[in-house]
């Protein structure tokens, strides 16, 4: 299980940013919300689902990661260079916390979520999620966790019923305006 940073320290990519944690309490959502402003990349990075060819990281892109209160995910919604949201990228993790120089972190239990904003959902890495619990890096219940949390988001989300996702726009839309949080 891999521990990840908010900040994405290693991300050589990006060879200019800013980087900002704010803790916000608005209807459904408490936690923190970080921003990466992708200033500079030295190359552009593409992601294939299925037939979808995304451009996820560019000079100028935003990365808006949402680590919500008592929660088993954390939503991270990319926008590109015109403020238009690319994906809403959702990990589900063991835990999520913030470390002792203000930075959020997670436990990856490495099943994800994409939703692009035609709607169309595409479920990513339940094959190393698997491979993960096989090699005992995992316990069953680690993976009964990750499932049952991606199970809970996908019938909240056809249902119209997950909240996350219209606070993630709002906080996106908020932060454009200023490109900072007040």
């Amino acid at each position: 299980m891999e521990h990840k940073r908010a900040d994405r320290p290693d991300w050589k990519r990006v060879t200019d940013r800013t980087f900002e944690v704010v803790h916000k309490e608005e209807g459904c959502f408490k936690g923190k919300v970080t921003v990466i402003h992708l200033k500079k990349v030295s190359d552009p990075l593409v992601v294939q689902y299925k037939n979808h060819e995304v451009c996820i990281a560019d000079s100028g892109y935003i990365w808006l990661q949402h680590f919500p209160e008592g929660k088993k995910y954390t939503i991270t919604t990319v926008l590109d260079q015109n403020g238009d949201v690319v994906q809403f990228y959702i990990d589900m993790c063991k835990e999520h916390g913030v470390d002792e120089e203000g930075i959020p972190w997670f436990l990856d239990l490495d099943l994800d979520i994409v939703i692009l904003p035609d709607k169309e959902i595409f479920i990513l890495d339940d094959n190393e999620l698997m491979a993960a619990f096989n090699n005992g890096e995992i316990s069953k219940e680690e993976l009964k966790l990750a499932h049952q949390t991606a199970e809970e988001i996908l019938s909240q989300y056809k249902n119209g019923e997950f909240e996350d996702l219209l606070i993630c726009e709002k906080h996106s839309t908020e932060w454009l305006r200023e490109k900072k949080f007040k």
